[in-house]
């Protein structure tokens, strides 16, 4: 009877014990079944700024006849730049090289070596229409040898957003054609991922070497953006 009483004390202790909860195992979402789709988004925008690459060259028998007459011609040619801010010009940088052009040779005629000093100005023009006359401007003075002009969209253009908002719409769109098609609904999103390339912003327009060239902006560049979306397949 002893024995038994013990035995039943031992079953009501066992069972005054707390016994902590088994921890919740996390949810494996590798078999969640998922609907992936890629947007593309376009807008076609004004421009709303040009860049221009002027160059002062100056040539001389040697490198120090060169970079003495050069030193003077680059000093002016700056100033100019500079007094052209109230028209939207802005110089970005710049920067000089110094080498040696050997002319060809011909008959009875050696070749003949000069070497030539050049300072390289890189411009931004804003608003896009003040290219004309900038660059007329520029390529009048005689001090500049104009190389190229390009016509390009700033970073912060709302124009992106809107491109970016197409993309989002675009694969909201193929997701839903994807979905109904399949027979299934879709779920909330997964993820989202910017796939958008570096795509050029700029669009070349011309190498305005002349000096009486009329420089027209294009009417619109086309902005683009690309967007990735994983949506969960509703059970």
């Amino acid at each position: 009877m002893r024995h038994a009483l013990a035995a039943a004390a031992a079953l009501v202790a066992l069972a005054m014990v707390d016994v902590a909860p088994a921890p919740a195992q996390p949810v494996d979402r590798s078999n969640v079944a998922t609907l992936t789709v890629n947007g593309q988004g376009r807008v076609d925008v004004p421009p709303d700024h040009a860049r221009l690459s002027v160059e002062v060259v100056t040539a001389g028998a040697n490198p120090e006849a060169a970079t003495s007459a050069h030193r003077e011609r680059a000093s002016r040619a700056t100033t100019r730049l500079r007094d052209m801010k109230n028209d939207g010009v802005s110089i970005e940088q710049s920067s000089f090289s110094l080498g040696e052009f050997r002319n060809p040779e011909r008959p009875n005629t050696p070749g003949r070596s000069e070497y030539r000093a050049v300072t390289t100005f890189e411009l931004k023009i804003a608003p896009a229409e003040n290219a004309d006359k900038a660059v007329t401007a520029i390529a009048g003075s005689g001090l500049f040898e104009v190389r190229n002009l390009r016509f390009g969209v700033d970073e912060r253009n709302p124009g992106f957003d809107a491109a970016r908002r197409n993309a989002v719409e675009n694969a909201r769109r193929r997701a839903l054609t994807y979905a109904e098609a399949a027979g299934v609904k879709l779920g909330e999103i997964v993820s989202i991922n910017d796939t958008d390339a570096r795509h050029p912003r700029e669009s070349v327009l011309m190498s305005p070497m002349a000096r009486n060239v009329q420089v027209i902006a294009p009417e619109a560049l086309t902005l683009t953006a690309s967007v990735t979306i994983a949506w969960r397949i509703a059970p």
